[in-house]
């Protein structure tokens, strides 16, 4: 019954932390838009940082524990998942086509990540000078980013992006979403300016434009009234959002501890899946609307978010302590389908369904290696 119990925590933890993960990214992506912020901006933070909020709830609650199976299974089961799993499942509907320059830019600093963090981790831990250089590169990507904004904008589309977004949610566009509009004292202000340079026409007149300022003035006031209740809605949702991750990723490691299984396996197979479900459902609707771009771009932003941010911040907390099994094994497999991922792309610029087949089969290897070697099956 306690076995049960634990299990049910767990399950529950890993809805809350997508769930409000969810809510958060897309509540804070819609006060942006309502601002004014660009939607390139808003695209690369739910490219960037979006998709690896549940890894990152994960890693630092499990880092404050010092539990260090849980972190590394959380990355490095995350990697393997979007790359082999997703890509995998996702290719054998629609053949994934990536642009070169797309390809030559992050697929150079994923591959470079992806080393580094091997090359850190060979001495059996990740310290905290190492997640202090993972974050300066994670923050010098995220700034090219910015700097090299028209180039993204016309390689990934975001606009087309956060439409997909929204339709894949089933929620409102983000093109309708109320702006803020100047105060209602400067509203009425207008209005009286209005009404006294129309004092200079005829009176028929006159009472005409003002009934007109007037029914705009209303109109004004309750354009401004449905943002504000717009603002406080997404706000709630935020701190919602919030409060759901911390629960979720406080249920998922702490009933991760008390499961018989090795918790570098919890990480790397149980928690890595049940955090990519929700981009999986996004790269396959991606794929069928004809958005290829933002899929890759969102899968290596995430990989590479997942090593640099999520690792970065982990080590900061408490060094992570790196088995010399995850070195020998499960390293060796994200390296070799990181790499297996970039050499299908670069050969014709798209993965076929033969190549997605072989990245599924991969990771079906990979499971049954994390589950043979740590069970003893």
């Amino acid at each position: 019954m306690d076995l049960l119990w634990t299990a049910l925590m767990f399950c529950l933890g890993i809805g809350l932390l997508v769930k409000g993960a969810d809510w958060l990214v897309d509540a804070s992506a819609r006060i942006a838009k309502q601002f004014g912020i660009s939607s390139f901006i808003i695209g690369v933070t739910i490219v960037a940082l979006g998709t690896s909020l549940p890894e990152l709830a994960t890693a630092v609650i499990a880092s404050l524990y010092r539990n260090s199976g849980i972190v590394l299974g959380d990355i490095v089961g995350s990697n393997i998942a979007n790359l082999a799993l997703i890509i995998g499942l996702a290719g054998l509907f629609v053949p994934i086509a990536l642009k070169k320059d797309i390809y030559n830019r992050d697929g150079t600093v994923l591959l470079f990540a992806t080393l580094l963090f091997y090359v850190f981790c060979l001495d059996g831990v990740l310290t905290a000078v190492e997640g202090g250089i993972f974050l300066i590169l994670f923050f010098a990507y995220f700034g090219y980013f910015i700097v090299t904004k028209q180039r993204y904008k016309r390689e990934l589309h975001f606009k087309s992006y956060l439409r997909q977004y929204a339709d894949q949610r089933k929620r409102e566009k983000f093109d309708g979403v109320p702006k803020i509009t100047k105060s209602v004292k400067g509203m009425l202000h207008d209005h009286l300016l209005q009404k006294a340079v129309s004092l200079s026409k005829d009176f028929s007149m006159l009472l005409s434009r003002a009934k007109a300022s007037i029914e705009r003035t209303k109109r004004k006031i309750a354009s401004r009234k449905a943002a504000l209740l717009y603002f406080s809605k997404q706000l709630t949702t935020i701190f919602i959002g919030i409060a759901c991750i911390s629960f979720g990723a406080n249920f998922v490691v702490t009933s991760a501890m008390q499961l018989p299984i090795s918790q570098l396996v919890i990480g790397l197979v149980f928690i890595a899946i049940g955090t990519s479900l929700p981009e999986l459902a996004v790269a396959i609707s991606s794929l069928r609307k004809g958005l290829p771009q933002i899929m890759i771009g969102t899968l290596i932003g995430s990989n590479i978010a997942n090593i640099l941010w999520v690792g970065g911040i982990s080590a900061l907390i408490n060094p992570v302590i790196v088995p010399v099994s995850v070195i020998g094994i499960d390293f060796i497999f994200l390296i070799l389908i990181t790499w297996l991922f970039l050499v299908f792309l670069r050969n014709d610029q798209k993965i076929t369904r033969i190549e997605s087949i072989t990245m599924l089969l991969l990771y079906i290897a990979f499971i049954a290696m994390a589950f043979g070697v740590r069970l003893g099956i």
